[in-house]
């Protein structure tokens, strides 16, 4: 099998996983622990949010630094 055959089998198989968690999910909609685990991972997803924003940031404002130091114009 090539990679790409192989690369379609797997996208196959997610999107027929997608599609049946789908299909389950009005099923969980009244379920407490699965709207507790929704929380948790809103909360966890949030907080990565801010510090991904921070580390990008600091990030750009480390570039521009540099671009300055080597007298580099930006883009």
């Amino acid at each position: 099998m090539s990679r790409l055959d192989d690369a379609q089998v797997r996208l196959e198989t997610a999107i027929a996983r997608l599609e049946a968690a789908l299909a389950k999910a009005p099923e969980a909609a009244g379920d407490p622990d699965m709207a507790a685990a929704l929380e948790n991972v809103r909360r966890d997803y949030a907080a990565l949010r801010e510090k991904t924003d921070t580390v990008g940031g600091r990030l750009d404002a480390t570039i521009g630094r540099l671009r300055e130091i080597l007298g580099d114009e930006p883009g």
